[in-house]
């Protein structure tokens, strides 16, 4: 008779024999991918990783089955389709010895998705050597990742955002000052690029609606608080010293 206690067991340990597997290469990574349940009801289909573990292509296919009342994409099969590739490609990059998990993210929905809505998935060296060196000086990195998911005409559909923790594996040893925490990168910029709008243009809702309305259309949080900073300077009539007060760095002010 099988405990309990075995029944939970042994689905770890075919699940970890899975991810090992995956990990063995981009091609066992994209075949196991493809046949993963829940991607594969939801019409989820990885059409290409690199030999390198750079890049990826991920492609949603309509069926009847999973379409919602309007004919289009599952929120959450959009939200999805960005999950589940970015993390992994860093994970297989940054090789065994570390993990990624993600650590928080928000999503723009901007046209319906259509069938073969895809998105693609790019990680730089200069992204990857940065992580690397982070969690060398911190002991974690917390990664800040945007891309478009765009349909088959190349209309943007959705802007994913998304924040990676990465770590070595086991957790490791973080500094009490970690210097890359100094900084504001990702979600930080976008909630300075909202603060500074309501303050810029309280007075006025008509622009302000217009400005916030701007920004989730934006592919990346950097140009978010440029816009909004430069928007600030010529129409509420703001100074660089205005801004610096918000912690705006001067890199963004031009």
């Amino acid at each position: 008779m099988i405990s309990p206690q075995n029944r939970t067991t042994k689905p770890l340990s075919l699940q970890k024999r899975l991810v090992k597997r995956m990990m063995s290469s981009p091609d066992s990574l994209r075949r196991i991918l493809n046949l993963w349940p829940p991607l594969r009801a939801s019409g989820i289909r990885i059409t290409e990783i690199t030999a390198d573990a750079s890049y990826a292509k991920i492609v949603w296919n309509r069926t009847w089955k999973n379409v919602n009342m309007h004919g289009v994409a599952f929120g959450g099969t959009l939200f999805s389709m960005a999950d589940v590739m970015i993390g992994t490609l860093l994970q297989r990059r940054l090789g065994s010895g570390f993990e990624v998990w993600t650590r928080s993210a928000s999503f723009q929905y901007l046209k319906p998705g259509r069938n073969g809505v895809n998105i693609e998935v790019e990680l730089s060296d200069e992204l990857v050597e940065w992580v690397l060196h982070t969690i060398e000086e911190d002991g974690y990195c917390n990664v800040p990742y945007s891309c478009m998911l765009k349909n088959p005409d190349g209309e943007v559909a959705s802007i994913s955002h998304q924040e990676l923790h990465a770590r070595p594996r086991g957790g490791g040893k973080r500094t009490a000052r970690p210097k890359h925490a100094s900084k504001p990168r990702g979600y930080i910029l976008e909630h300075m690029a909202t603060a500074i709008a309501w303050a810029a243009f309280s007075e006025t809702p008509e622009t302000l609606t217009t400005l916030l309305s701007s920004m989730r259309r934006m592919p990346s949080q950097a140009e978010q608080l440029r816009h909004v900073c430069a928007k600030a300077k010529e129409e509420a009539g703001w100074d660089d010293a205005q801004l610096h007060k918000f912690g705006v760095p001067g890199e963004y002010l031009n």
